[in-house]
């Protein structure tokens, strides 16, 4: 402590993936959408871009690892690779946020979850804004609410460190057009959670 007693090595204002950009100061209450999209202004990423949905599936794997998979680990700012144990939290934490009964192995709770309507923005605003998560009935209702172009997925980086992203992920192709991913690995038809109509498997 300092002779004010104040620390003198006070833990850092955020933790949040948005906390690492100069010249931008996050608001760790303010929701997924709204930080981002004013983090990508003051980047000059242009929405609908390639490299647009390459930064917003960094943040957005970034806030679910942060929010959900970290837990049981000191926020130092290193990357180790999570435990098993450490692994399952995480997803019984998901679980327990669209109101399933969390399930005592990895494979079962991504099971439970396959079967579930939510949207990832959602799930992350649930601890960035305290915000109870909607659970969807309506596949159609929940296609129109979670796809849009500029929220598209760029899945070489949502496989990327442990690949919890990608595990909430499903394919989607639209009515409307239908587009295969370039080699950045972005593709404009990804559905931002889990669906229970063709899956496949």
């Amino acid at each position: 402590m300092s002779i004010n007693g104040e620390d003198p090595n006070p833990p850092p204002s955020s933790q949040s993936h948005f906390a690492q950009f100069e010249n931008f100061t996050p608001n760790d209450a303010a929701s997924f959408d709204d930080e981002f999209g004013r983090l990508a202004s003051s980047q000059n990423w242009v929405p609908g871009s390639q490299l647009y949905a390459r930064e917003r599936t960094i943040a957005m794997r970034e806030e679910l690892k942060l929010h959900y998979f970290s837990q049981s680990q000191p926020l130092d700012g290193t990357d180790e690779e999570l435990t098993e144990e450490e692994t399952l939290k995480g997803y019984q934490s998901l679980c327990q946020e669209v109101r399933i009964p969390p399930s005592d192995s990895i494979a079962e709770c991504k099971k439970h979850l396959k079967k579930t309507l939510v949207n990832i923005v959602d799930l992350i605003d649930a601890r960035r804004t305290r915000k109870e998560v909607k659970v969807w009935d309506d596949f159609e209702a929940f296609r129109s609410y979670t796809l849009q172009d500029e929220h598209r997925i760029n899945m070489h980086e949502a496989k990327q460190d442990g690949g919890y992203l990608a595990s909430l992920l499903r394919y989607l192709r639209g009515p409307r057009r239908r587009r295969r991913g370039g080699r950045d690995g972005s593709s404009s038809r990804v559905l931002l959670g889990r669906v229970t109509k063709k899956s496949s498997g």
